[in-house]
């Protein structure tokens, strides 16, 4: 036994069958005993022993070291019994699996589902959607409009068209504010504009800068534009109080921060010894490093405005330069 195990180079297989059949003829032996019986190693036997105990074809005797053989035929039924034990785990697993995606699936995603429905942002591209749009934007509004306006104001014909949907809000109760830029009664049409907005019920109030255009229904729905710097470019819906209230809050900061229209309030230098809320935001944005054409935009004022505004800061600091006015304007506690 021992030379036909070792002539052929052995392998798990011929080593486990060796053993085996070393332990049907010799009864209940010691691993060892039979190991030795062979003439093998304990480390050459080691691989047989392992594929003999894969198969269940040798188990414990009697608690004495040693160890009997199985029937070939025991070994299959066990190992068939695993099996159908281990398919059952499975099953049990995948039934547990299904149930789980289906509470997932049927209960709890319809409820993210319905969350994620009060939110929604649309991209608005083309012009006769927008006005789409803000047709339908006065009806959905309950208690509170709100805009911002940087400036400059568009045409004569858009203006009465909005002046008439927001004497309606008025006229349906609805709070109507809105924000504009200073610059924005800085000429005869925009301040009879703001007037009449005024004597329609609108309250008007004037800030010094306005970040960019917005309208607001009540906390639910809100306007603005994709790019602040194209006023004409696509523009954004936004719909649900959970992104809504964010810009509310913005709103509620520069309603704070600016001042209400008077028909006699004028942005332009009242005196030689005083500068206006709109020369001290030019001044700031020129102390940010912005261009004349970026502070035009921010201010909603042409270029030529800013060029006056510019020359005034200088002649009230009496300065020869750009650098010098920022430099006098920091050091005056001005910016």
């Amino acid at each position: 036994m021992a030379n036909s195990v070792r002539g052929g180079g052995p392998n798990a297989a011929d080593i486990g069958l060796a053993l085996y059949q070393t332990l049907r003829s010799q009864g209940s032996v010691a691993p060892d005993k039979a190991v030795a019986a062979l003439g093998l190693t304990e480390a050459e036997a080691e691989a047989g022993w392992q594929e003999l105990q894969e198969l269940g074809l040798i188990r414990p005797s009697d608690g004495s070291g040693t160890v009997d053989a199985v029937e070939p035929d025991t070994a299959l039924i066990e190992l068939l019994a695993r099996q159908r034990a281990s398919l059952r785990r499975q099953r049990d697993e995948l039934t547990s699996m299904v149930s789980a995606a289906e509470s997932l699936m049927e209960r709890y995603r319809p409820a993210v589902l319905r969350e994620n429905a009060e939110i929604e942002v649309e991209l608005l591209t083309r012009d006769h959607r927008r006005r789409q749009f803000l047709r339908d934007f006065d009806a959905t509004i309950t208690e509170t409009a709100s805009w911002m306006h940087p400036g400059p104001l568009p045409s004569s014909e858009v203006l009465a068209s909005s002046l008439t949907a927001d004497s309606e809000l008025v006229a349906r109760g609805v709070k109507v504010r809105a924000i504009y830029g200073q610059s924005i009664n800085s000429a005869p049409r925009q301040r009879k504009y703001l007037s009449d907005l005024t004597a329609a019920g609108v309250e008007v109030r004037l800030a010094p800068q306005v970040p960019f255009d917005l309208l607001m229904a009540d906390t639910h729905s809100a306007l603005v534009l994709a790019n602040p710097d194209e006023p004409l470019g696509p523009a954004i819906v936004i719909r649900g109080p959970a992104l809504v209230r964010s810009y509310v809050a913005m709103y509620e900061d520069c309603w704070l921060r600016s001042v209400p229209y008077s028909a006699n309030t004028s942005p332009a230098l009242e005196s030689d010894s005083e500068l206006t809320e709109q020369h001290r935001t030019t001044m700031r944005l020129l102390a940010n490093g912005l261009t004349d054409e970026r502070i035009a935009r921010k201010l909603g004022v042409s270029l030529r405005t800013v060029s006056r505004l510019v020359s005034e800061i200088m002649r009230y600091l009496e300065a020869d330069s750009r650098f010098q006015a920022g430099v006098l304007a920091a050091a005056h506690g001005l910016i």
